[in-house]
């Protein structure tokens, strides 16, 4: 497989080695062709929450692939403008009201079983979205240390596979980390809810989603000297 996105950019920021993802859809575009690229179905099923990258990425890479892409969103009083953006690209969807995420995972496994979608789980999380993102991440100087944002732990996990050196710090953004779900990372837990944004003071100074990345930069000691690399993983869609 030979990764068809753009190549990584790198800029430097208050000495902080930064990827720069918002220049693209988003990071797991990079991961996720490769999955996409063995799938026999005609139709790829996700579970899109309120807000995340992961429904616009899949709509990106399943387009090269000549895929359809069927999202299962959880219902509220009013559409996120993620689950928007999703809709404007041409997702299939539906709406549903649950009591929890694992509950709308489960509805959308029971349809991939009935209709003869592929199912793919949250965050992507499938071990050939994770080798994918290890060939992209090995092609990169090996940093000291790491800061990521994490939910489902996708990210941080494939990176501590291309750079067995580093160490990791995941900022979880969402909910409480399961068991294997960090890696060997240290945790910071944000306070803040998943869907709130952080201050505008605090956040980096290039594109990126304020309920996600954008809770990271704060963390990051600044200008230090050390080998310090931040993954920003996309910008607003």
């Amino acid at each position: 497989w030979k990764a068809p996105n753009p190549p990584i950019v790198e800029t430097m920021h208050e000495g902080i080695r930064c990827i720069r993802d918002d220049l693209i859809t988003g990071t797991k575009i990079r991961g996720a062709d490769l999955l996409m690229s063995s799938i026999k179905e005609d139709t790829v099923a996700y579970v899109q929450p309120r807000t995340g990258l992961a429904g616009v990425s899949i709509l990106d890479v399943a387009s090269r692939h000549s895929k359809n892409v069927r999202l299962y969103m959880p219902s509220s009083r009013k559409i996120s403008h993620h689950q928007a953006c999703c809709i404007e690209r041409g997702a299939q969807y539906s709406f549903h009201r649950i009591a929890a995420m694992p509950n709308l995972n489960k509805i959308a496994l029971e349809d991939s079983r009935k209709l003869g979608y592929y199912f793919v789980p949250l965050g992507l999380k499938h071990e050939m979205v994770t080798a994918g993102m290890v060939k992209v991440a090995s092609a990169i100087r090996e940093p000291d240390e790491v800061y990521v944002a994490t939910s489902t732990g996708v990210l941080t996990r494939a990176l501590q596979i291309a750079w067995p050196n580093a160490k990791f710090t995941s900022v979880a953004v969402s909910r409480n980390m399961k068991a294997g779900e960090l890696g060997r990372a240290e945790v910071i837990s944000e306070p803040k809810a998943f869907t709130a944004s952080e201050k505008t003071e605090n956040l980096p100074p290039f594109p990126c989603i304020d309920t996600y990345d954008g809770k990271v930069w704060k963390f990051i000691p600044k200008n230090t000297g050390r080998n310090i690399l931040f993954w920003n993983v996309g910008p607003e869609p």
